[in-house]
């Protein structure tokens, strides 16, 4: 009998100094050096309450087991997420809890597809990894959100459409292009709208390729735009979308497609009012280079 419990004891010491062990490392931050070692099954229970939660789509129920903090912090965001979803589904595949070694709160680290119906009848499926933080009460204190998306999704992909050409380029598809264009769009609509000519002619290139509104094509040069500004007394151009993209696996230069409605008064007092499409192209120096205009009247 002693031998059976000394066999149990050792059997359990050596379980216990395998729980604490530590592995990995982190590299930056105030934790810089520390190894991780397993975390408990009460964290890994409150993520899967959560997941059951946010199933049921009650934003109550899920921001209950959140901390003060992040309840306070993504409060609005989650009533709004859930008024906005009529259902959810999310499919754990794996869930591992951690911590940094001499730390009170665990990390646990959870694998899922998720399926999303939303109330105005868009769906979505996601491939996740997600990272929750659980501190010593039992309450997520902070999230993290890594996702892939399967080419059958209805929309969030990163590429899509097709482009029809002769080259190389032929059958790629687009992507949305993030290189500062649509702040640029805005702060030459606002410029332009003043009449501030200087402001608006650093936006474009030195030389700039236009197709106007009748397909006359042109090179002009910075001088001739600060001409054809002069010649206005005022101006009101309201933009309703901008669209940045790039053909896929090119260079960074980019296609920012405008829509809006544009009035233009002029000294001779003609006046021109259009509903625009315009095509502005931006060269690998963030510049305005190219413009392609389509210009519908307004009744």
């Amino acid at each position: 009998m002693k031998k059976i419990v000394l066999v149990g004891a050792i059997v359990a010491s050596v379980f216990s100094a395998s729980a604490q062990q530590t592995a990995g490392k982190i590299f930056s931050g105030k934790d810089a050096g520390k190894g991780f070692q397993l975390g408990s099954e009460k964290s890994s229970q409150v993520i899967l309450d959560m997941v059951k939660a946010y199933n049921s789509n009650d934003s109550e129920k899920d921001l209950a087991l959140y901390s003060p903090e992040m309840q306070k912090e993504t409060g609005d965001f989650n009533k709004k997420w859930h008024a906005y979803m009529k259902k959810l589904n999310n499919v754990p595949y794996a869930i591992l809890p951690i911590k940094v070694a001499g730390s009170t709160d665990e990390i646990v680290m959870l694998q899922s597809t998720e399926e999303r119906e939303a109330i105005d009848g868009s769906k979505q499926k996601m491939n996740l990894f997600e990272l929750f933080k659980v501190d010593q009460s039992g309450k997520i204190s902070d999230f993290n959100q890594f996702s892939s998306i399967p080419k059958s999704n209805e929309f969030g992909k990163t590429e899509g459409g097709r482009f029809y050409s002769k080259g190389e380029t032929n059958g790629r598809a687009f992507q949305f292009s993030n290189r500062g264009e649509v702040e640029a769009i805005e702060k030459f609509n606002k410029a332009y709208n003043a009449l501030d000519i200087e402001t608006v002619l650093s936006f474009f290139a030195d030389k700039v390729k236009i197709t106007d509104f009748d397909g006359n094509k042109m090179v002009i040069e910075k001088k001739d735009l600060r001409q054809m500004m002069n010649d206005f007394k005022s101006v009101e151009w309201k933009i309703s979308g901008i669209v940045p993209i790039k053909i896929a696996y090119t260079d960074p230069v980019s296609g920012v497609i405008v829509t809006s409605t544009e009035k233009r008064v002029a000294k001779d007092g003609s006046v021109w009012n259009k509903s625009l499409v315009e095509m502005f192209q931006f060269d690998l120096n963030g510049k305005i280079s190219g413009l392609d205009q389509f210009s519908q009247g307004i009744k």
